[in-house]
């Protein structure tokens, strides 16, 4: 049988539960008067990249000026800053843009690459720390729960997406690497071990939260 053209069903007399329809109509035209100021997405993403950005910024100051890092140090690793910063705003691209699935495999690619940079650059230390490895894991998740709320009500505003989800904790997890490059002087074995397992606790929460918030929203 020959489907109903668009113009005989919008001819056609409404349904027999009008008065459910009409109350869904009413709420639809209650949430339009409300006027709500709209943010485009670029700009969303935008908020979402700075705030870790600005956190790091903020730590590396107060590390120079408490004398425990010096700017020549800091300078020294800025193609491992580059590279995780470009990992967060390809991430945080991916996880924001409506049509950003390129982007979120590229992000996952960029995370892996820079997992293994984190590793590959660092050398055996000299002497052994005083402090518990858990202490950058449980710092470096701390570190990036500011971050991750913002990333978290962001995505809010569209519907659940495990994948873009996952990408936004890449992105904010981005936030305790940086600091261990700045504050933590151990080797390869330390690095694997607690700072890149605080980097997938903070994915993985970000995951696993974003399930059980509500959207606002579920545009795509």
């Amino acid at each position: 049988m020959k489907p109903p053209s668009l113009d005989t069903l919008l001819s056609q007399a409404p349904p027999a539960n009008a008065a459910a329809l009409e109350r869904a109509l009413a709420g639809a035209r209650q949430e339009l008067a409300l006027k709500r100021p709209v943010r485009r997405w670029r700009t969303q993403a935008a908020w979402v990249f700075a705030t870790p950005v600005a956190l790091v910024l903020a730590i590396a100051a107060v590390l120079l000026l408490a004398g425990q890092a010096s700017l020549d140090f800091l300078l020294g690793r800025w193609p491992l800053f580059a590279l995780l910063w470009l990992t967060a705003g390809v991430c945080t691209w991916g996880a924001v843009s409506p049509q950003g699935r390129r982007a979120r495999f590229a992000g996952i690619v960029l995370a892996t690459g820079s997992a293994l940079a984190l590793v590959l650059s660092r050398d055996t230390p000299h002497t052994a720390s005083t402090l518990s490895g858990w202490v950058c894991t449980a710092s470096h998740a701390g570190i990036a729960l500011l971050p991750m709320t913002v990333a978290l009500l962001t995505l809010r505003n569209a519907a659940f997406h495990p994948f873009r989800a996952l990408v936004a904790g890449l992105a904010m997890g981005t936030t305790g690497a940086l600091v261990g490059e700045m504050a933590c002087a151990q080797g390869w074995r330390h690095v694997a071990g607690y700072h890149l397992s605080a980097w997938a606790l903070v994915a993985g929460a970000s995951l696993a939260m974003s399930k059980f918030l509500k959207p606002r929203s579920f545009a795509p």
